[in-house]
């Protein structure tokens, strides 16, 4: 039974049990007791309080953008992406304040670039950046909403990245290293520095579709020059780079076109070891290789392209969309010789040469 209690006409009436319970329950704490539920109260009333902020704290940390970037060596950082951040920085942005780049490293290994950027599209960042060809077909393939800015070393519309230069379309764009026979310009160039050569071996990643494309490039060029060409493949990291070296020996190569891609980056030390013990002139597609060891490099300034994709990178996130801004092209390209390496080598740079050296 509960105890009656009157109405305000006066009538008899009951309270309902829960109330009665609680009230009664309250009734027998102890002080102790009750001042510890009252903090236990509080307590709750403060979280509650709290949930409002800490939803606003979670919304403005999901709107700093996040920028997908894959490093293809398997050094921490690369100067492509050093680059990267530095035209970023110039555009005001502060790498943990106001954008993210989400690295990740493929160490060489081109069948970890897929999973990185189907990750990528799983965590929804906001850009992805197309280091490579891989890296490009691999976005494509796996969003058609996430922008995509690349850096292409192949004719992006031959590649059937974008509809045209002017018009992209799509969620791809970006920029091109490519120059209309700049394959035949580095032959040119080891002509120019060898005038009695008459065959070349090139070194290239039969596992790459950018690598494919250059080999062919190469063919034609070299016939140009009439030039014999001998295709030197490699395929992984698990390579025996001294067998084929010793491949190249017996085809009587006289000097090596090294075509630039992830896993040529990551055995780039032992390449130009081997062509230091076999006595190869080796011409290179960017400068980096020349710093690794190789002799000589001609091709677009990798840095100011990187620099470059940060611009595109901005104007994405204030709301252009990609397939409305036109790709552009290199317009920075740079000779390199190593001089150390040209003289272990017994070569001498001739004055035409030297005069268009960058470095």
């Amino acid at each position: 039974m509960f105890p009656p209690l009157l109405n305000d006409d006066g009538e008899l009436t009951r309270i309902r049990p829960r109330a009665y319970r609680w009230s009664s329950l309250i009734n027998r704490l102890s002080a102790g007791k009750r001042a510890r539920m009252r903090y236990k109260v509080t307590n709750i009333l403060l979280v509650l309080l709290a949930v409002p902020h800490l939803a606003a704290a979670q919304q403005i940390a999901k709107a700093v953008p996040r920028i997908g970037f894959i490093v293809s060596s398997g050094i921490a950082s690369s100067p492509q992406l050093e680059e990267f951040r530095s035209g970023l920085h110039d555009l005001g942005y502060v790498e943990g304040k106001n954008i993210i780049i989400e690295r990740r490293h493929a160490e060489g290994r081109l069948d970890r670039m897929s999973p990185f950027v189907r990750e990528f599209v799983e965590q929804r960042v906001d850009v992805v950046i197309g280091v490579n060809n891989v890296v490009i077909r691999a976005a494509m393939e796996a969003t058609k909403t996430i922008p995509i800015v690349m850096i292409s070393s192949i004719d992006p519309v031959a590649a059937g990245y974008v509809g045209s230069f002017a018009q992209p379309g799509g969620n791809v764009t970006g920029l091109s290293s490519v120059l209309r026979d700049i394959s035949a310009k580095r032959i040119e160039l080891l002509k120019e520095l060898l005038p009695k050569l008459s065959k070349i071996g090139v070194l290239w990643d039969a596992n790459g579709p950018g690598p494919a494309i250059a080999l062919k490039e190469y063919e034609t060029a070299a016939r140009g020059f009439k030039l014999e060409l001998h295709s030197l493949e490699l395929r992984g990291l698990d390579h025996d780079l001294a067998e084929v070296f010793r491949a190249a020996k017996t085809a009587r190569v006289e000097a090596l076109v090294v075509v630039a891609n992830a896993l040529t980056d990551q055995v780039g030390k032992q390449i130009f070891e081997l062509t230091a013990k076999y006595r190869l002139p080796s011409m290179t597609e960017e400068r980096r290789y020349v710093d690794a060891g190789g002799l000589m490099s001609y091709g677009a300034n990798v840095g100011d392209l990187y620099r470059r994709a940060a611009t595109y990178v901005d104007r994405i996130l204030k709301g252009a969309k990609p397939g409305d801004l036109p790709m552009e092209e290199a317009n920075k390209f740079e000779l390199a010789i190593n001089h150390q390496t040209a003289k272990q080598l017994g070569l001498g740079i001739p004055p035409s040469l030297q005069v268009r050296v960058d470095r």
